[in-house]
């Protein structure tokens, strides 16, 4: 488990477009004491974006044929830096929240707060005494009540920074998760949104599922899991069992996504074809980009 690794700084919407791009120039570029020279960002900032592509799956650190750590893009980094470098696209926004979402290794605080804590809303204190709480129970070693509230602000700024129409582009403070508005912008409170299904992009969505489908080796998932189970629907997206019905009805509509929606004993199912959620994420950009 990891907190605090952020520096204080939540993840701004060019970032991950600048790391892919040092990283493709050199791919030690994260190890190098003047990077921070070299992005344009301050040495801090920098050391946030380590921790930033690798808490949302888009690099992993790896060693060189020199035994050297590097960092190389996941199957889901490739992509982006294919189709969606610039983070434009609903679809990338979507996943990279899935991404940070469910990695409890890395974003532990976020994890904690989409999967296991089932408030829809808390005041600062009251989150943070959760949060503390949790910690002492499922951590080894403690961690300082500083450090998990830098975790939680950290987080509330994710999803809620949003860009201004006078942001210079070298400087824009929006994050590239606001857009799928999860929480509301409350200074005292942390308040879950259920965002409109037009935020959440489709493809994004099912992606979700099929990777959820792919690690667990299952091919079927019911109503009630996809709205109560961590790292589904309702839980990371705070979808309500409507939201999810309406889903689940646009997918079986739809041949891109070959699934089928079935009812027994008064238990609503769905059975997916799981194949690799990659190949799924490919065709999926590539649609878009024909468009």
């Amino acid at each position: 488990m990891k907190f605090g690794a952020h520096q204080s700084f939540y993840l701004r919407v060019n970032w991950l477009s600048k790391a892919i791009k040092m990283q493709d120039e050199n791919p030690r570029f994260f190890f190098d004491d003047f990077a921070f020279e070299k992005i344009g960002l301050g040495r801090n900032m920098v050391k946030s974006l380590r921790y930033w592509i690798v808490a949302t799956n888009v690099m992993e650190e790896g060693k060189d044929d020199n035994r050297q750590s590097i960092h190389q893009l996941t199957e889901f980094g490739k992509l982006v830096a294919v189709f969606d470098r610039f983070m434009r696209l609903p679809l990338t926004s979507v996943v990279l929240h899935y991404m940070l979402a469910t990695n409890k290794e890395h974003a532990t605080t976020w994890y904690w707060f989409f999967n296991e804590y089932n408030h829809r809303s808390s005041n600062n204190e009251d989150i943070h005494g959760a949060l503390s709480e949790w910690v002492t129970q499922h951590h080894k070693r403690p961690v300082s009540a500083n450090t998990l509230k830098r975790d939680l602000d950290c987080l509330k700024q994710m999803y809620t920074a949003r860009a201004k129409i006078d942001n210079d582009p070298e400087e824009v403070v929006a994050s590239p998760l606001s857009g799928i508005e999860l929480i509301y912008d409350s200074r005292e409170q942390f308040i879950k949104n259920s965002p409109g299904l037009e935020r959440l992009d489709m493809d994004g969505l099912y992606f979700g599922l099929l990777h959820y489908c792919y690690i667990h080796q299952v091919d079927s998932v019911t109503l009630e899991e996809i709205q109560i189970k961590p790292q589904l629907w309702g839980k990371l997206f705070h979808l309500s069992s409507n939201q999810i019905l309406e889903v689940l009805e646009l997918f079986h509509a739809d041949p891109s996504y070959p699934v089928s929606f079935v009812r027994t004993n008064q238990i609503y199912s769905l059975n997916l074809e799981v194949v690799d959620p990659y190949i799924f994420l490919q065709k999926a950009y590539e649609r878009k980009a024909a468009y």
